[in-house]
C-alpha cells in the first residue's frame, strides 16, 4: 500500500513539475485519494483552470462511478477543465467529459496536444 501511494505521489509531483515548467501555477492537493473529494492536481494559467485526477497504473486506469461523479461535479463548480492523467511511460490525458465514450489508451492526448486543446 505504501509503495503504491509513493508511486502515485511521485507521478503527481512529476506532472506538477511539467506543468510548472510550462508557466502554470500548480497545487498538489493534500488528501487527494482520501474521502475528501478534490483533484490530485490543480493547474492555473492566465485564468484557465485545469484539474487532474492522476493515475500511475500499469493497467489502463478507470475511475469508480462515485469518483467520476465527484470529480465532474468539482470541475463544474470550480469552472475547471477536468482531465484523467495516466502515466505509464509517458503521460496521456483524457477530458473527463469524454471518459465514458473514449479510451485513454487509444484516444489519450500527449502533454503537447493537451496544451493545444486548452489553448495555452
Amino acid at each position: 500500500m505504501i509503495k503504491r501511494y509513493l508511486k502515485g505521489a511521485q507521478a503527481e509531483r512529476d506532472l506538477a513539475k511539467l506543468l510548472k515548467n510550462r508557466s502554470f501555477s500548480v497545487i498538489r492537493a493534500a488528501g487527494s485519494g482520501s474521502s475528501i473529494s478534490t483533484p490530485d492536481l490543480i493547474a492555473i494559467k492566465r485564468g484557465r483552470i485545469l484539474a487532474f485526477e492522476c493515475k500511475a497504473w500499469k493497467m489502463m486506469p478507470r475511475l469508480k462511478k462515485t469518483e467520476y461523479k465527484e470529480f465532474l461535479k468539482w470541475c463544474e463548480q470550480a469552472g475547471a477543465m477536468g482531465f484523467l492523467a495516466w502515466k505509464k511511460k509517458k503521460w496521456l490525458f483524457m477530458n473527463i467529459k469524454n471518459l465514458k465514450k473514449s479510451n485513454i489508451k487509444k484516444d489519450g492526448m500527449s502533454l503537447k496536444d493537451l496544451m493545444f486543446v486548452v489553448d495555452i
